[in-house]
């Protein structure tokens, strides 16, 4: 399997089919890479399916099979994260993306500073280089920005991140079903209110914290995956 990977969105992948490719994407693999004509990539559309392909020459390559992409997790990840100051969320959306995220719902809760934005369209536009970059083949979805109420109440299974949770988090893990979406909440620079917690908890959610110290929330959303994935992926070893 070729170690060059290339997302490709601009047309449809389909086994046999001849592309040209974008002149970005030539020169990017025929200029930047000095690849040569009959050499072997791999193409994802951004959508989960990658493919091996032959570049033809410097403007077309030909999809010769599909191949599994080991890139991504078999369990779904989402990141609930509050809406924060400045270029934070970009940072976060770019490390969720190479952590394995399938969602990112920013939202805006009671201690929120910022209620709403305009750069969901950017952050799409990270999340798709974020993918390019970690070898991904799947782009996570970006959504509206939400109130966190709402998105409480539409979250059948998840993780309330809250420094003053007092409960082991091993123990809630060992309560989590993996085998549906789990999303993770992360909240603004001020944190989660008590009655935010108990709306959470209201609605059967685990609450947890990431430690005895206080983080500021893009770190705790960068920890928070981190760990999940881990714990995830190594679950049927753990629960032995």
């Amino acid at each position: 399997m070729s170690s060059v990977r290339l997302l490709i969105q601009y047309a449809p992948l389909n086994i046999g089919s001849v592309l040209k490719l974008s002149r970005e994407d030539s020169k990017y693999l025929f200029n930047v890479l000095r690849m040569k004509n009959g050499e072997l990539i791999e193409v994802t559309d951004g959508k989960g399916s990658s493919f091996l392909a032959e570049l033809v020459n410097i403007q077309h390559l030909k999809i010769l099979e599909k191949v599994q992409s080991l890139s991504e997790n078999s369990f779904s990840l989402f990141l609930c994260q509050a809406l924060l100051k400045g270029d934070k969320m970009d940072m976060v959306v770019q490390k969720a993306t190479e952590l394995g995220v399938r969602k990112i719902i920013p939202f805006f809760s009671e201690r929120s500073i910022l209620k709403d934005t305009r750069k969901v369209d950017r952050w799409q536009k990270i999340a798709k280089e974020a993918t390019e970059q970690s070898g991904r083949s799947l782009i996570p979805e970006i959504s509206k920005v939400q109130s966190y109420k709402n998105l409480i109440e539409n979250t059948e299974n998840g993780i309330v991140f809250w420094e003053g949770s007092k409960e082991n988090f091993i123990n809630i893990f060992n309560y989590i079903d993996i085998s549906s979406s789990l999303s993770l909440f992360i909240g603004p620079e001020g944190g989660f209110t008590k009655e935010e917690i108990k709306i959470a908890e209201d609605k059967g959610l685990k609450i947890a914290s990431l430690g005895k110290r206080i983080l500021r929330a893009e770190t705790s959303a960068i920890a928070a995956l981190a760990i999940v994935n881990f714990l995830m992926e190594n679950y049927a070893i753990i629960k032995k």
